[in-house]
C-alpha cells in the first residue's frame, strides 16, 4: 500500500504542478487586460487534477491499459475558463494557439457539433513540459472553454451521471437535452445583444454623439 501511494502521489506531482501554474499565469493574463483596459474574454479560471480513483474509473469504462494512462487520458489535468459569450471562448483559444508553452494537439468543437447528451463546451488538448527536479516531464492538459450557461447544464448533467452511475434515466436525458437546447439559444441571443450594443456604440461615434477616445472604454464596459 505504501509503495502504491508512493507511486500515485509522484505520478501526480506534475500534473498538479501544471494546473497551479497555469492557473497563476491565466490569472494573471485577466488581470493584465482589465489593467489595460482591453478586451477581456476571461470570466473564471478554475482547475483541477483527477484524483487517482477517478483516473482509474476511467481507463477501465474507456478500455485503457494501465501503462498508457498517461498517454490516453487527456484530462488528467484540467483547467476551466468560463466566458460571458460564445465569441469569447473562440478568443481564448486563439489565445491559447498564440503560447509557447503549450503544444495544442487536438481540439474537440462541442458547440458547434454537441454531443448526443446535449453537452456543448470547447476542448483544447494540448502537451505540456514541466519542469521538475528530474527535468522536464511532458504530460497532457486539457482546457475546457465555455459559457456560463454551458457550465450551468454540464455540472448538473456531471452530478447526475455519478448520482446514477452514468445510467441516467431516459426521462431524466431527454429533460436534460430539451434543457442544453435552451441554454443554447440563451447563449446565442446573450450574443446577439451585445452585438448589438456594440452597433449603437458605433452609430454613435459615427454621429459624434460620443467621443472617438472613448470608443474601446464604452465597448470594453459592454464586453465586460
Amino acid at each position: 500500500m505504501g509503495n502504491e501511494n508512493l507511486y500515485w502521489k509522484t505520478f501526480l506531482l506534475p500534473y498538479e504542478l501544471a494546473v497551479g501554474g497555469f492557473l497563476i499565469k491565466l490569472e494573471s493574463l485577466r488581470k493584465e487586460f482589465i489593467l489595460k483596459n482591453a478586451y477581456n474574454p476571461i470570466e473564471l479560471i478554475s482547475g483541477r487534477v483527477k484524483t487517482v480513483g477517478s483516473i482509474l474509473e476511467k481507463a477501465e469504462r474507456l478500455g485503457i491499459d494501465f501503462n498508457n494512462i498517461s498517454n490516453d487520458i487527456y484530462d488528467i489535468a484540467g483547467i476551466r475558463i468560463t466566458c460571458k459569450y460564445i465569441q469569447d471562448v473562440y478568443q481564448v483559444l486563439e489565445l491559447l494557439k498564440t503560447r509557447k508553452d503549450i503544444d495544442i494537439f487536438l481540439v474537440k468543437d462541442y458547440i458547434k457539433n454537441p454531443k448526443e447528451s446535449g453537452y456543448r463546451s470547447l476542448h483544447i488538448i494540448t502537451k505540456y513540459k514541466v519542469e521538475t527536479v528530474e527535468g522536464q516531464s511532458p504530460i497532457n492538459i486539457e482546457f475546457q472553454i465555455r459559457t456560463h450557461a454551458m457550465h450551468l447544464w454540464a455540472s448538473i448533467e456531471h452530478s447526475l451521471q455519478y448520482k446514477y452511475f452514468h445510467q441516467i434515466p431516459n426521462e431524466i436525458k431527454e429533460r436534460l437535452f430539451q434543457a442544453s437546447l435552451i441554454t443554447g439559444k440563451l447563449d446565442n441571443e446573450m450574443s446577439r445583444i451585445k452585438n448589438a450594443m456594440e452597433e449603437v456604440i458605433v452609430e454613435k461615434v459615427r454621429n459624434e454623439e460620443y467621443e472617438l477616445e472613448d470608443y474601446d472604454l464604452l465597448l470594453n464596459s459592454i464586453r465586460r
